[in-house]
């Protein structure tokens, strides 16, 4: 006798929002956790397998909601139009926005309606616009460059308000790099500390004096920092992100590399 296979485990709305919540928005301020989770029953999406994600960091130290390149697919799968993307071979040549030799890289999206009518949108993105520091763009810069043009052309042509993760230079992997929350004396994470306070954290482990800690983030984010607090969410991933591995560097490095960052001139604002 074969035996029924076992059902496949399925979960209702609201119970996906009830597990983004405790295992994916731990820690996240309530009003930005029913944001995104709006943002998801607006557009379809599916919080548990990252096609939204909340950032830390700005002015207000809230969160904000980024939709990534796997939600921009979902949307697109979703709509039941056929539709395909072509992606160019990336060019070197002189942007003419900055003077400077650059990188760019076209592409086209083609979409049928439910009439065969094809409606054809097409772009390029450079990659100086884009690329940051470290993480990703330093080990797959070609496929971040791509998946940016991707994000730029599946938001136009499916009609997605939302700003994807990837256009702004983030990526799901330096998300997922970080450190897990720590556990109060419940069990349960403690809340998140704003993005500022966790790069002042990691300055004082550093063991340096404010001004060189102001000197040390200009640098890192390229521009005149005047207080953490104002650190938009993106400069605030990639502080970190150097900060961090700073950090882990044996004290000799660590101190090298300090001292390569600080004799720098001064950032211009």
């Amino acid at each position: 006798m074969i035996e029924p296979k076992e059902k496949a485990l399925t979960l209702d709305p609201q119970e996906v929002a009830a597990l983004a919540w405790e295992r994916l928005f731990a820690g996240v301020p309530d009003e930005d956790v029913k944001l995104a989770l709006a943002i998801c029953g607006r557009y379809g999406l599916d919080p548990l397998l990252r096609h939204v994600v909340l950032v830390p960091g700005g002015k207000s130290g809230r969160h904000s909601v980024y939709i990534t390149r796997d939600g921009l697919l979902h949307v697109a799968h979703a709509s039941g139009r056929a539709w395909s993307l072509e992606v160019g071979e990336p060019e070197r040549r002189q942007n003419p926005y900055s003077g400077k030799e650059d990188i760019y890289l076209r592409g086209r999206l083609r979409v049928a309606d439910q009439e065969g009518r094809e409606q054809v949108f097409e772009g390029g993105v450079w990659f100086s616009e884009y690329a940051q520091k470290g993480g990703a763009w330093s080990t797959h810069p070609a496929a971040m460059h791509q998946k940016v043009l991707e994000v730029y052309l599946l938001r136009r042509a499916f009609d997605v308000a939302l700003t994807p993760l990837e256009e702004v230079g983030g990526s799901v992997e330096a998300l997922e790099a970080r450190p897990s929350l720590p556990e109060g004396p419940s069990g349960k994470p403690l809340p998140a500390p704003s993005g500022a306070q966790r790069v002042k954290e990691l300055l004082g482990v550093l063991g340096l004096e404010r001004e060189e800690a102001r000197r040390l983030v200009s640098r890192i984010v390229e521009r005149e920092v005047r207080s953490f607090r104002d650190l938009e969410a993106l400069e605030v991933d990639l502080a970190l992100e150097e900060l961090e591995r700073l950090a882990a560097l044996p004290p000799e490095k660590r101190e090298e590399a300090l001292r390569a960052y600080l004799a720098q001139e001064e950032v211009e604002l």
